[in-house]
């Protein structure tokens, strides 16, 4: 009985202050002010949530994009897997790096600050030692 006493109590005391402070503002003309702020933010609110909206449909549009883009580089990577053998392609840098190193420790300058281009063609097959 006490805690509804007290609630009753706490709750006309809102509703006093809550009457006090709107003939406050009506008295004061705060209305009228309110009016125009209340307008005045509702469309600022209204054009920042369409900014919202419009970054939204952006990073939507650029999300499938980079995923499309994604797509296709797996695609490319897996042709590309299927174009080079990959022990050819380790066994032709051995062999160069070899080469290289072979030429260094003999002092021969002739091609050792170079290194041969190699380009390898699709489909083409490479012969590789066993």
């Amino acid at each position: 009985m006490v805690t509804d006493q007290n609630h009753s109590s706490d709750v006309s005391s809102e509703q006093e202050v809550i009457r006090y402070t709107e003939k406050l503002a009506q008295s004061l003309g705060l209305d009228e002010q309110n009016t125009r702020a209340y307008k005045a933010l509702s469309g600022q609110i209204w054009a920042l949530e369409k900014r919202l909206e419009d970054y939204h449909i952006k990073y939507v549009k650029l999300k499938r994009k980079v995923n499309l883009l994604e797509d296709e580089l797996e695609d490319e990577l897996e042709n590309l897997d299927e174009c080079v053998d990959r022990e050819t392609v380790v066994d032709l840098i051995q062999e160069i790096v070899s080469s290289i190193i072979d030429k260094k420790g003999k002092g021969s300058s002739e091609e050792s600050d170079s290194v041969k281009t190699i380009v390898i063609k699709e489909n083409e097959a490479i012969p590789h030692k066993q």
